[in-house]
């Protein structure tokens, strides 16, 4: 029971009908839908805007209530539920869209918007939200943001993470914190992906930003037949290995299909059927009729007894309906359901079914299951009754058996509906003590005091800060990446007897490697191109890397992490370091299964050699940042850049699924996994891509990987006013044209001289890929939408090399400026950039889809004036919500740009984070100086 004066004081704030305290009223907060677990809170509380939430969590927390965060309360994991009491602040109140932008394929809305009505709202536009749990008519994005949540198309389209950009934050204190939103690849590190996911333990979103995708042209729905669940795995893996990718695959099995069939949800499968695959690809019509009868066909070949396809939305949606309704079917089976929920390699399917099978028969439960095939996202479904105590205990041991199969077989113990307080103690089944020390720490830079969602996510006895023992680095017991050898042509070494006296700090850190893993004096420079540092150490194992980092502490030596070294002479915010360590040693393939569309390697694995190892597959990673061809798997995570691809694959943080690394104080973290669904725990991952080395040196690497597209085409348009392009204006109205339009466009770049039939002015190049019977469709429908037939066209190999040779653009430029800011500003964006170019004799680039422009030039003279102009720019960008960094460029110019201020109203959090991963600032990564004050603080955004 809550004092009464507190109660007076949130009506007073809520108005009396935001307030519930009524016993039989609470009744209904007790559990989320995973009824197991139920506690009766405190009160309720439904605020309608973000300044009362900021109230009402200031008024809670003086009298040291803890608080819950509640959606629609659709969770499957306990995570919604009040322990101890605790006010449960919900958001079904907050539930209005602020902004539909469909320009730039955004919208702002309140937490407490339906899934499934925001892509009502937004479908006039020819829009949609990609994300599509299966309760998407009932759960609400603010929990789908708190879990991360995926859904039946994120096999195709990704999960919550990818399409949140941005987000308002009322934290513990009741203050407000604004992360990513209009501004464009803000400095600072991954707040957004880091907040998403996590459960209601880091703060209350009040508005957030999501991405929209146009809507499919054609969709084609497939239901194959089998006589047993675990042919159906395998067709499952035959699809994928045959380089389709399909929106969709869910298997619905034998128990379910006649649960399904005895209801009111009886959707036509034969009952006597021990699975059923759905299958859906989506996307441009031509094309579409070939992909789905060669999935039938594999289906055939696995052992399917019977496929068939939708012939209208009719019959489509007849198809979905036994996978749509099976939860709400399984009532006729028994009371009570714990829907389970872990994923594994795809390829290993059969076998996890197979022992799913064994494990409900050991225990005499039954176990139904239905679930998202096509990323191994499993939801064993356990029936029982909870009143049958010595059921719920076999239950309870079931469950834990099953956890641990998913996790032998590679996986992981949640996929999409989160730990909770449902799976937190399965935590340390996929995680070590560091990392949930380093999960811990990270909870607490958001939360100090423990307010919000207490007993959630992480077992209280991984806590090291439970006894006041406060975080400490721990050894890592685990053993190192595998050793491979150095490539050979990117190192020269020089002997070690001539190096420093081993009474130097240096030699010390010198000390720990054989002569051949170090580079001294001038040799060191000359391998990093001139970057002023006294060493360069190649450790050949990750505990190598542990080593040089704790003596690096001891020593109080700054050093900075390195691949090839190509980005150490880039400037910009990088802080010197007396040694530089590179990952090049680390360099050999741990793992990789074509079916699965994943890979593990070290991070010193170069991208020529990565291209080479995926080739006989036909399979590829698709981004495409500045310098991808001379840099190594590890740089690509560390700087965390994006190109042209990411509007059609998603950024670098989407296709990261795991790392290895070494933070700043010495510990080993093994985060994430290696499969394509995961929220167990903090999202880490996200926060060290892209964190440029300033909060860890990655070691190893785990990536999502595509299958190559059939065919591809990049077609050249000029200016109608002639070969010379004009001033550009004509062919970035017909780049957002193309842009804005529904087809498929992998990229659209516009670029001045050089690339064109023409060879000069300003030239549009629009890249398309699919199936080879898509192209000439696409062409004709890119060619219309311009306006004007492209002046020339290449394709395959040809198109293909030359988006290779783009990613070079930038070499051997001293000077480097990426302005970026909202789509539709392109124009004012790219005048921006044309006037900067012009007055330092450069040219220009941008990539349209995303709203960027890059200017390279050579370096000026005039360092002074030449930083104040920038500065000046800068502050221009932001006042429209973009961005302008210096990707090279000398350090003195960048520091009178003033690059390391800018932070926003998350600066506190960035350095906090910056503090738990490196507290005694080891690291100079290429990052903002986030130990500095911001230049300009912004306003509290309340």
């Amino acid at each position: 029971m809550i004092p009464g004066s507190l109660v007076a004081d949130l009506s007073e704030i809520c108005g009396s009908d935001g307030v519930i305290v009524d016993e039989d009223r609470l009744l209904a907060y007790e559990s989320d839908a995973l009824t197991a677990y139920r506690h009766r809170p405190g009160a309720v509380l439904l605020p309608r805007t973000t300044e009362e939430v900021c109230e009402v969590v200031g008024a809670v927390s003086k009298h040291g209530l803890s608080i819950v965060p509640r959606g629609a309360g659709t969770g499957l994991s306990g995570g919604a539920v009040a322990l101890g009491g605790a006010v449960v602040i919900g958001t079904a109140r907050m539930n209005r869209i602020l902004k539909i932008d469909p320009r730039n394929r955004r919208a702002v809305l309140q937490p407490g918007v339906i899934n499934a009505e925001l892509s009502a709202a937004v479908a006039p536009y020819g829009l949609y939200y990609a994300p599509d749990p299966s309760s998407q008519t009932a759960c609400t994005i603010g929990g789908n943001v708190a879990e991360n949540s995926g859904g039946p198309h994120c096999l195709k389209y990704g999960v919550t993470s990818r399409y949140v950009t941005g987000l308002k934050v009322v934290l513990s204190n009741g203050s407000v914190v604004e992360l990513g939103g209009r501004r464009r690849e803000p400095p600072g590190y991954d707040l957004v992906g880091l907040f998403v996911g996590s459960e209601g333990c880091f703060g209350i979103a009040t508005e957030i930003e999501v991405s929209l995708l146009p809507l499919p042209e054609g969709v084609r729905t497939v239901l194959a037949i089998f006589d047993r669940i675990d042919a159906a795995g395998r067709a499952v893996s035959a699809i994928v290995g045959a380089g389709l990718l399909p929106a969709a695959m869910e298997i619905i099995d034998g128990a379910t299909i006649r649960a399904v069939e005895d209801s009111v949800f009886a959707a036509g499968y034969p009952t006597d059927a021990e699975a059923a695959l759905v299958i859906e690809f989506d996307g441009v019509e031509a094309g579409l009729d070939r992909e789905a009868a060669r999935a039938g066909d594999l289906c055939e070949r696995a052992g399917a007894r019977g496929v068939r396809r939708a012939r209208s939305e009719e019959e489509r949606a007849a198809l979905w309906k036994g996978r749509k309704k099976a939860f709400g079917a399984m009532g006729r089976i028994a009371p009570d359901l714990l829907v389970q929920d872990a994923t594994v390699p795809r390829t290993t399917l059969p076998a996890v079914l197979r022992g799913i099978s064994r494990i409900g028969k050991r225990y005499e439960l039954v176990v139904a299951n239905v679930f998202h095939a096509g990323d191994g996202n499993l939801h064993p479904n356990i029936l029982f009754d909870r009143r049958n105590k010595d059921e719920l205990a076999r239950v309870e041991q079931a469950s834990k058996e099953i956890m641990r199969l998913c996790i032998d077989a590679g996986g992981t113990i949640t996929g999409e509906h989160g730990v909770g307080l449902d799976k937190k103690h399965h935590m340390s089944l996929v995680y070590g003590p560091e990392e949930l020390s380093v999960m811990w720490s990270v909870r607490r830079a958001f939360d100090p005091d423990g307010v919000l969602n207490p007993g959630k996510v992480l077992p209280e006895d991984t806590d090291p800060g439970r006894n006041g023992s406060g975080d400490s680095p721990a050894v890592s017991s685990s053993e190192g990446a595998a050793i491979g050898p150095p490539a050979s042509g990117d190192e020269k070494h020089a002997p070690g007897p001539s190096g420093p006296s081993r009474e130097n700090p240096i030699a010390e850190v010198v000390g720990l490697l054989s002569d051949n893993q170090v580079l001294l004096g001038g040799a060191a420079r000359e391998w990093s191109g001139g970057f002023p540092a006294d060493v360069v150490a190649f450790p050949a194992s990750v505990e190598e890397v542990r080593a040089l980092v704790l003596a690096a502490n001891k020593a109080k030596i700054r050093i900075i992490p390195a691949g090839r070294g190509s980005w150490l002479t880039a400037g910009g915010w990088g802080r010197r370091a007396q040694v530089v360590i590179s990952t090049l040693r680390l360099n050999s393939v741990q793992h990789y299964e074509p079916a699965d569309l994943t890979l593990t390697a070290g991070a010193g694995l170069l991208w020529r050699d990565l291209v080479k190892v995926l080739a006989p597959n036909e399979q590829w990673l698709p981004v495409d940042p500045p310098g991808r061809n001379r840099g190594a798997l590890g740089a690509l995570v560390a700087s965390g850049v994006s190109g042209p691809l990411e509007a059609r694959y998603g950024a670098v943080r989407d296709n990261v699924l795991g790392l290895e690394v070494v933070t700043g104080d010495g510990r080993i973290l093994r985060i994430g996994g290696r499969v394509v669904k995961n929220v167990a725990g903090y999202d880490l991952v996200r926060a060290m891509t892209g964190s440029r080395g300033s909060l860890g040196i990655v070691t190893g690497v785990s990536v999502r990987l595509f299958p190559l597209p059939e065919a591809q085409a990049t077609l050249f348009f000029s200016a109608r006013g002639g070969a010379g392009g004009g001033d550009g204006g004509e062919l970035v109205t017909m780049a957002q044209t193309v842009c804005t339009s529904p087809l498929p466009v992998v990229s659209a770049d516009l670029i001045e001289g050089g690339c064109g039939p023409s060879g000069v002015g300003m030239t549009l190049a629009v890249q398309i890929s699919g199936g080879w019977e898509e192209m000439d469709d696409l062409c004709s429908r890119v060619s219309s939408a311009a306006g004007s037939g492209p002046a020339s066209v290449l394709r395959d190999a040809e198109s293909e090399a030359f988006h290779d040779q783009r990613t070079d653009w930038e070499d051997g430029s001293p000077l480097v400026i990426r302005l970026s800011a909202l789509p539709a500003l392109l124009a004012d964006t790219f005048d921006r950039a044309r006037a900067l170019a012009a007055d330092l004799h450069g040219e220009v680039t941008a990539h349209a889809q995303k709203g960027t422009v890059r200017v390279k030039a050579p370096a000026p003279d005039a360092l002074a004036e030449w930083g104040s102009r920038l500065l000046q720019e800068r502050r221009e960008m932001e006042k429209s919500g973009g961005s302008l960094t210096l990707t090279r460029g000398p350090g003195e110019l960048a520091a009178r740009a003033g690059w390391t201020g800018g932070l926003g109203s998350e600066g506190q959090l960035t350095r906090r984070i910056k503090a738990l991963f490196d507290p005694m600032s080891v690291l100079s990564g290429l990052c903002p100086d986030v130990s500095a004050p911001d230049l300009e603080p912004r306003p509290n955004a309340r």
